[in-house]
């Protein structure tokens, strides 16, 4: 089958003709989940940009394998300057998600992991914003910088070193920690 462009209100698909389908059968879709969707999924990091991407499923024995691939551009603030800008932040998933109802027998299955995330539900719905927000949270960067060239702020003064220049000594040493400076002397000896 080939992808289809879908814009969606959510990252939720209706997966019951796939797992009815043959062993092996796949729908592929690319998306593009605009910002205000994208703004609902968590408040702890700003979306500027929306995911764009794609999504691939193929239908394994009792489960649904998933791939989906994309980027989005989140506001970061710099942890050298302090100053905000935007990056963009590629997100990799593979998943397997179970059925939590038998198509055949119309049974609730009983052993579904520990992972809700990753559960079809009673109507056959496939949703991807849990394990994609979780991804998100992942790659975001632990102490994003602004520009690798970034020269951060003056320990002395406070001064964006990126946009002003400062007359601070940069050796010079709080007086608070000199006594360690004979710990330097020693491992320069």
């Amino acid at each position: 089958m080939s992808a289809q462009m879908v814009r969606l209100q959510s990252l939720q698909f209706n997966v019951a003709g796939l797992m009815k389908g043959p062993l092996g059968g796949v729908r592929e879709y690319d998306l593009r989940v605009p910002i205000s969707e994208m703004d609902q999924i968590d408040e702890s990091f700003d979306v500027t940009g929306p995911f764009i991407g794609s999504v691939h499923m193929l239908k394994a024995s009792d489960t649904v394998l998933v791939r989906m691939e994309g980027s989005l551009t989140v506001r970061l603030v710099c942890s050298r300057c302090l100053e905000l800008f935007d990056a963009e932040i590629p997100v990799v998933i593979e998943e397997e998600f179970r059925p939590s109802i038998n198509l055949v027998t119309g049974r609730v299955v009983r052993d579904l992991g520990d992972d809700a995330a990753v559960v079809i539900d009673e109507r056959h719905i496939l949703d991807l914003t849990e394990v994609l927000r979780q991804s998100i949270v992942l790659a975001l960067p632990v102490a994003p910088v602004c520009d690798p060239d970034c020269q951060g702020l003056c320990p002395v003064c406070g001064a964006n070193r990126n946009t002003e220049t400062c007359h601070c000594e940069a050796d010079s040493i709080d007086p608070r920690w000199s006594a360690l400076s004979v710990l330097l002397d020693d491992v320069k000896e």
